[in-house]
């Protein structure tokens, strides 16, 4: 698996593109503005996120549940969305059955519909619109729906197998556990109604299985 870093293709201060997938939770499609209807938001959140994961990723193994967490405790100001866009052929365990049974893991079918949505991009349209690139690739909208953060979720990565092999030595402070910092950084700043961070890292991941 090629590790590969988020990109600027779509920069900060782009809309965030329209989208309608079926959603592997809720068994329904689900479009942009069904998840967040920007200024017009009945429960008054002030922006969108979302995130392209895949289920056999370690890199999003290593952080899931620390998303979670951070997707949850920030529910009443941010809206969240999970798309999977990899190639299902190739990589089976990416397609709905494996996707569902991960958001279920997860607890992202708890609650009023479902506290997640998990969208099953099968056509890779969605991913090419955003350009998406990597697994975990993460983009932060604000309320009017402008990007304004497009980073790691932290500077954590999964210490694996072949990092051993390779001689790579741990590192006491980037293979740990994730927590999720600067998302959570950017998230405060978006909710304070800073202008976006000027110092974004970019995510790094497994890349998405194109077709």
């Amino acid at each position: 698996m090629a590790r590969t870093e988020s990109n600027s293709e779509l920069p900060l201060g782009a809309a965030c593109p329209a989208f309608e997938l079926e959603c592997v939770l809720c068994n329904k499609a689900l479009g942009r503005d069904d998840i967040y209807a920007g200024p017009d938001d009945p429960y008054g959140r002030k922006g969108l996120l979302v995130a392209f994961i895949s289920v056999h990723c370690p890199f999003v193994k290593h952080m899931e549940e620390a998303f979670t967490a951070l997707a949850k405790k920030y529910a009443g100001e941010i809206a969240t969305v999970c798309i999977c866009s990899n190639d299902e052929i190739a990589f089976p365990e990416d397609g709905p059955t494996g996707m569902r049974e991960q958001g279920k893991r997860l607890g992202w079918d708890k609650g009023e519909g479902c506290t997640i949505p998990y969208l099953h991009d099968g056509s890779q349209e969605t991913a090419r619109e955003f350009h998406a690139a990597c697994t975990p690739d993460l983009y932060l909208f604000d309320q009017d729906r402008k990007l304004v953060y497009h980073a790691q979720f932290d500077r954590t990565r999964p210490y694996r197998e072949s990092d051993a092999k390779a001689g790579v030595e741990r590192h006491p402070q980037i293979h740990q556990p994730a927590h999720g910092s600067d998302l959570e950084l950017a998230i405060k700043n978006l909710i304070s109604g800073n202008p976006p961070l000027e110092h974004q890292v970019p995510s790094l991941g497994c890349n998405i299985k194109w077709k």
